[in-house]
């Protein structure tokens, strides 16, 4: 405990997170750590880390309680579109690339699992800190970030359950996922049973302790009992710990659960981190540095450039969204779980360079993402006077339309496009059983996935349409009556997106490098269709300079130069002079 204070009060002093400080004590005190310096030979403090461990169990259980205790679904009423649609993406694109890294380190199933989870990950605490730190917690899109980092956790969530099924046990294959995603249901049946029937007559009991000794034994008792009782159904104990923070996290005895409980969390938390610590070996950190390397530039490139440009599309302003994506680097808390759990999984073989690699991976990035977030603006205009015009001006169209369908509005004809959104969430789970199926449910669910891409573009088109009538897009040089470039842009994008997704999920299971081919492919598609977009509606002045020609006047007096002013084409309708000059 003493050290661990040492460690958060020098962390604080270098503006880094005590998390960081945690686990170098960890390192430095554990048994891996060996140092011969002038004949002086230091391996360490704790030889026998069997107590530490256990102990860290507890602030682990107690971590992910308070981290269902954050997810609190009133919270997701405002920005619960945008959120979800962000956490969705920035999950599913940060396991693919993750995927594929490991697929090219060689890495076995298990063990690539969790790598991609650590690498995928966003830290809701440090993106929070970093913009509390820079004063930006006022910005309007922070109140996103925060919808989109609940979100993300829960998500992250489901996919551990999923994933550490395989401790129980470890020859469970992707393709054989029926049992496991049974135990899941009745696990979720427990808990909602939990949530509409136990929980509002605990809630009622809580309310009548007034002694804080007797009502802190208590919440604890739930906690533990909950978390056992997940263990006993064969989820990891976390889960039914994050899943009664959950629950009530929407009661009225949240706050003072959390007041009552905060200070037992922090100090079994620290434990924790410096149990993390003392499971990494330092003399790997030479064959991890360039995994370390490769992932650090993975991250920045999909979340600083990829996650920003997907904000941007859904209506953010580019200030917004280059926020959003340099907030979303940072790695904590989330990465260094799916590392702890993946070490210790049956059948897992690389346990060693994973710890390793989430804890140099964590602290590098964590260090600089700061760096990132304080220069987004400048990041996003520089990045912007990159584009060509002809991308920039559709993206702008994009973001104009989607913005109105995605982002809160109180007018009637930007609700949303609800159909669009329930066929999308179909196929979202028609993709992920792709993926999880080998033989011939592969087939047939792929196939079932392409008739409801098909039923995407239908919808989408109608709903889309619809919009586009709304939407004023005058400030861009647009000026033609027919506005159908503008849906078939919008659809293309949303239609491409769903064949793209499917293409790689139905290639997995044969060959990952197909899933390349089918990313490259489908960014030529998403270029092409912005670029036919901005010749069909090229704004006004980015066609050729006047013509200037000159009227004698009638008192012979020398003529004065008129420009002409020239009549362009916009989506096929001839746009008179009075028009242009509108």
């Amino acid at each position: 405990m003493l050290l661990a204070f040492i460690a958060a009060t020098i962390a604080g002093k270098v503006n880094q997170s005590v998390m960081i400080g945690y686990i170098v004590i960890g390192i430095l005190i554990g048994p891996y750590i060996s140092i011969n310096i002038f004949g002086i030979e230091y391996n360490g403090l704790i030889g026998d880390t069997s107590l530490v461990a256990l102990l860290s169990q507890i602030g682990l259980i107690m971590l992910m309680f308070f981290v269902g205790l954050e997810f609190s679904f009133s919270k997701l009423k405002r920005t619960r579109t945008p959120a979800i649609i962000l956490a969705v993406i920035d999950t599913s694109v940060g396991l693919f690339v993750g995927f594929l890294f490991a697929s090219v380190l060689g890495w076995p199933l298990v063990d690539s699992i969790f790598l991609a989870g650590v690498i995928a990950m966003s830290s809701t605490s440090i993106a929070m800190k970093i913009l509390f730190d820079l004063k930006r917690m006022s910005s309007p899109e922070v109140e996103f970030l925060i919808g989109l980092v609940i979100v993300e956790t829960f998500i992250a969530m489901l996919i551990l359950t999923v994933a550490s099924g395989m401790i129980v046990n470890p020859d469970t294959s992707p393709a054989n996922y029926g049992q496991l995603l049974l135990g899941m249901a009745a696990f979720y049946a427990f808990f909602v049973w939990l949530a509409i029937w136990a929980v509002p007559r605990i809630v009622r009991f809580f309310d009548r302790i007034e002694n804080d000794e007797l009502f802190i034994l208590f919440a604890l008792g739930i906690v533990f009992l909950t978390a056992g009782m997940a263990a006993v159904m064969g989820v990891p104990p976390i889960i039914g710990a994050f899943f009664i923070g959950m629950i009530l996290a929407e009661s009225k005895v949240s706050a003072r659960v959390q007041s009552k409980l905060e200070s037992f969390k922090d100090a079994f938390v620290a434990i924790f981190f410096i149990s993390f610590g003392m499971m990494i070996d330092p003399s790997v950190f030479g064959s991890v540095a360039l995994i370390v390397l490769g992932a650090i530039v993975i991250v920045v490139v999909y979340e600083a450039m990829v996650m920003s440009a997907v904000a941007y599309f859904l209506g953010f302003s580019s200030k917004a969204s280059a926020t959003v994506g340099t907030s979303l680097c940072g790695r904590g808390v989330e990465s260094i779980l799916y590392a702890s759990v993946g070490s210790r999984v049956q059948g897992a073989t690389m346990g060693a360079q994973l710890n390793a690699f989430a804890g140099v991976f964590c602290f590098i990035v964590s260090g600089i993402t700061p760096m990132l977030v304080k220069h987004s603006a400048k990041f996003a205009s520089g990045f912007s006077k990159l584009l060509p015009r002809s991308l920039k001006f559709s993206g702008t169209v994009i973001s104009r339309t989607l913005g109105k369908i995605v982002l809160p509005s109180n007018a009637e004809s930007f609700k949303g496009a609800k159909a669009t959104a329930a066929v999308l969430a179909a196929f979202v789970v028609v993709s992920i059983s792709v993926l999880a199926t080998d033989s011939v449910p592969h087939i047939i669910l792929s196939a079932v996935g392409l008739g409801l891409a098909g039923v995407i573009l239908v919808v989408t088109r109608i709903e889309v349409t619809d919009v586009v009538m709304h939407v004023n897009y005058s400030n861009l040089g647009i000026l033609a009556n027919d506005r159908r470039p503008i849906v078939f842009l919008v659809t293309g994008l949303v239609f491409g997106t769903a064949l793209a997704v499917l293409a790689v999920v139905f290639a997995w299971d044969y060959a990952w490098q197909v899933s390349l081919l089918a990313m490259v492919a489908y960014v030529a598609f998403i270029v092409l269709l912005m670029e036919r977009t901005y010749r069909l509606l090229r704004p006004v002045e980015d066609h050729a300079p006047p013509k200037v020609y000159h009227i004698p006047r009638e008192d012979n007096e020398e003529s004065d130069p008129i420009p002409s002013i020239p009549k362009p084409v916009y989506g096929g309708v001839r746009a008179s002079p009075e028009e242009v000059r509108l």
